[in-house]
């Protein structure tokens, strides 16, 4: 028994729309935490113990993310980063936590076979894949049973306008042996691999199969006796590996520094503080409005416009939509980075006229930092 995606199983599915919205608040709320605390580390030498209680504070907020991407990609409201990168080498390294993920009385086995495989995929969402699929896994199977993990290159037919074509991916397939209610198992997975309605509460599995959707991969999940298997096809690819940027530490770097005027518009007070005070460290000066209408008035006070706009997208009354057109059409428009917890919202993929810059909150301030810098920059 076999399935593979089709449709869009969360179209019109309001409890999709309700996780996006919930991901949306809790972009707000986390972007705070995050920026807060690691700003305050950053001023408290290491030797000091509250140096290590921040940066548990911070390894939390960072797990609360992943969870907020995995609401975002059940309401297909993520925006993913792809880049090239080794899914062997990735799911290597999450081998000791792939392994406390699975009940002690449940084998765990992992077998690299392509190393060196490269495909096209943000490497978070990779990580989210595995580590839920090998969750779900785990929790079907029987006491002293075994889940195995493994990563291939494997080719196989497809068709390709039209015509039939070897294609080439990088197969990562999770097995489940002694499985209780194998039958039931596979169809948790049915409606995502069918197209229809999401039904059940295991947002693991829907998240997955939006992340995939989204990603132009492929999905299949097959019984064989008491045997579940899972597998994940990511078309290979032979360009190079997208390099590695690290986290910096804040310390002012003079290439993010700047003297410019900075217009913040954010309708969340705390976001808008954080935001204001994260800029002015950098050397900006900063003026902020709570929404897209306070905006437009402010704006009527420039002797002359200031030198970027940095709006959220969601406001009431005005949105950032509707503020950047207002501008344009008067004339007054800076150069413009747009904010969202909804980084899938139509206003930013359908409107030529706002196909602007993007940061997708929950951000750090380094992130913003580097972002504000870029766009004033080009």
């Amino acid at each position: 028994m076999t399935s593979r995606p089709g449709g869009n199983p969360t179209a019109g599915d309001p409890v999709a729309g309700f996780a996006g919205s919930i991901a949306h608040d809790y972009s707000n709320l986390l972007l705070t935490i995050q920026n807060a605390a690691e700003l305050l580390r950053d001023e408290i030498p290491e030797t000091d113990p509250r140096h290590e209680r921040l940066s548990q504070l911070l390894k939390a907020a960072e797990h609360a993310t992943q969870l907020t991407r995995q609401l975002q990609a059940f309401g297909r409201a993520t925006m993913l980063k792809p880049e090239v990168l080794k899914p062997g080498l990735v799911i290597r390294g999450m081998t000791d936590l792939l392994r406390h993920k699975v009940r002690d009385d449940v084998g765990f086995e992992l077998q690299v076979h392509a190393a060196d495989a490269a495909a096209h995929f943000d490497p978070t969402q990779l990580q989210a894949v595995v580590f839920n699929l090998v969750a779900v896994a785990g929790d079907h199977v029987k006491s002293r049973g075994r889940v195995a993990l493994e990563v291939a290159r494997e080719t196989l037919p497809r068709s390709v306008d039209g015509r039939s074509k070897d294609v080439t991916f990088v197969v990562i397939t999770v097995t489940a042996d002694a499985v209780q209610n194998v039958d039931e198992a596979l169809t948790s997975f049915q409606p995502r691999l069918s197209g229809g309605n999401v039904t059940g509460t295991d947002l693991r599995l829907a998240s997955v199969h939006g992340i995939i959707a989204q990603s132009g991969a492929e999905m299949e999940a097959a019984t064989d006796g008491g045997k579940l298997t899972i597998r994940i096809l990511l078309p290979a690819t032979s360009a190079a590996l997208t390099p590695t940027t690290a986290r910096r530490a804040f310390r002012a770097p003079a290439d993010l520094k700047g003297d410019e005027v900075v217009f913040v518009v954010e309708d969340d007070e705390a976001v808008r503080d954080l935001v204001r005070g994260s800029l002015e460290r950098y050397g900006y000066t900063v003026y902020v409005a709570s929404d897209g209408a306070e905006a437009l008035r402010i704006a009527e006070m420039f002797s002359a416009a200031p030198d970027l706009l940095l709006t959220d997208l969601i406001m009431p009354e005005v949105t950032g939509r509707e503020l950047v057109q207002q501008l344009s059409a008067e004339g007054r428009l800076p150069k413009v980075l747009l904010m969202s917890g909804y980084p899938g919202d139509e206003a930013l993929r359908s409107e030529p006229q706002t196909d602007y810059p993007f940061i997708q909150k929950p951000f750090t301030h380094a992130e913003l930092a580097r972002k504000v810098r870029d766009v004033l920059d080009a």
